[in-house]
């Protein structure tokens, strides 16, 4: 027999405000046995108070937890929910939990895998973006089968830091979703998350390139669109050994929008 929601035992592991969020959601339906942060995130400030006033063990580096679960000291978990945790999640936290173990994504699976979503999305002049949450049944990046996707319409001006906000905000949706879902008695469906696009860091960094003799201004705009995400480098062009990221009237625009509000 399915548990409740109200009787779940999850582990949490994750990062930026969203998960601050997440971690306040479940704290009002569901058991928290442990909590993890990223130390270079200044979220886990918000989150170690949290689980102090709570009395949840929080843990900066995710070692202890391994090693409290290789100990038996971390059992009758139900959930694992990893939330934009930048770690590879491990054996034996993978199938620590009897429900499984899940991964928030901030892109729509199996399209856009690691974390270039925004910027390819941009660069192909989608419509549409999304989010996803996912079971990790391996040590491989966002492989899992997909328990939902939540699709979301977005504009031609899009920029990577206008996307980036906007998706924020579906994710965490998605996620109070999804715990309603995983806490009820439903049947939970999931579906296939083979294919997709997988950029490691170098090969997003050779996209920004911008090369003044062969680009198009369109090709140029759109590129500088994709990658406008301070303090990043953007859509650079070289200039001895120093990268020069590029802005243009849009996203001067957009900058001058955020500054007023």
């Amino acid at each position: 027999m399915k548990k409740s929601i109200a009787t779940l035992k999850v582990i949490f592991l994750g990062r930026k405000i969203g998960a601050f969020e997440a971690v306040k959601y479940l704290l009002k339906n569901i058991q928290v046995a442990a909590i993890v942060g990223v130390e270079a995130d200044p979220t886990h400030i918000q989150l170690s108070k949290e689980a102090e006033e709570n009395k949840i063990p929080f843990f900066i580096d995710d070692s202890v937890l391994y090693t409290l679960i290789k100990s038996g000291k971390m059992v009758d978990i139900d959930l694992v929910i990893s939330y934009l945790y930048p770690k590879k999640i491990k054996y034996p936290l993978i199938n620590l939990g009897k429900i499984g173990c899940i991964n928030f994504h901030p892109a729509p699976l199996p399209d856009y895998k690691s974390s270039a979503g925004y910027n390819i999305a941009i660069l192909e002049g989608r419509k549409n973006y999304g989010v996803s949450v996912h079971f990790i049944d391996s040590e491989e990046l966002d492989s899992g089968p997909i328990v939902k996707v939540l699709k979301f319409p977005i504009s031609e001006k899009e920029n990577a830091l206008s996307l980036y906000k906007k998706t924020q905000e579906k994710l965490l949706e998605l996620f109070k979703e999804t715990i309603n879902i995983l806490g009820s008695n439903e049947d939970i469906k999931t579906y296939e998350n083979k294919g997709g696009l997988y950029l490691n860091n170098k090969q997003l960094e050779k996209l920004k390139e911008i090369d003044l003799k062969k680009d198009n201004l369109e090709t140029i705009d759109k590129k500088i669109r994709a990658f406008f995400f301070p303090p990043y480098t953007g859509a650079k062009i070289k200039i001895e050994d120093q990268d020069i990221t590029l802005i243009n009237k849009e996203v001067l625009q957009y900058l001058d929008h955020i500054i007023k509000q």
